[in-house]
């Protein structure tokens, strides 16, 4: 069985913990991704934070400029504000199915993968259907090779 370290995406993508709301949004719509792990000054892990933590709190650029709390815009909101935590984390060589167990059971798309309290990678469903899809394409390689050896 497959551990995440082959199918997770690495190298990471994070931000820091004092990374606002609108430059977060940016970076989630220019790099295509839709969640981004937090960490502090040490590269530690300390949050995640989703497209969709983002989009309940402000769902538009111009919704930024929205007072969050007296005297506090959303577009001056740190992550570290409104980041999730504890974090849900695998290591690179947890087996793939417990990866995708857990997801499941927690109701979550993605999670960081972490050695120590270092993000090495991002495990998300995308990764797991390249998985599926792959070991499929095997499966069916093998099958058809064992047919073409009968025939001969």
């Amino acid at each position: 069985m497959d551990g995440v370290r082959v199918w997770m995406s690495a190298p990471p993508i994070v931000a820091r913990d004092t990374m606002t709301l609108p430059v977060a949004r940016q970076m989630l719509a220019e790099q295509n991704i839709r969640r981004l792990p937090v960490v502090n000054e040490q590269d530690e892990l300390i949050g995640i934070v989703t497209e969709g933590d983002i989009n309940r709190i402000s769902d538009s650029p111009a919704g930024d400029l929205a007072e969050y709390r007296p005297g506090q815009q959303v577009k001056d909101l740190p992550l570290r504000a409104f980041m999730r935590r504890p974090v849900l984390t695998v290591t690179p060589a947890t087996c793939l199915r417990e990866a995708a167990q857990l997801m499941i059971e927690q109701h979550i798309h993605g999670m960081p993968v972490v050695l120590g309290k270092q993000v090495v990678g991002v495990l998300t469903v995308s990764d797991l259907l390249r998985w599926m899809v792959g070991s499929e394409t095997e499966v069916g390689a093998i099958t058809m090779d064992a047919r073409s050896v009968a025939r001969d």
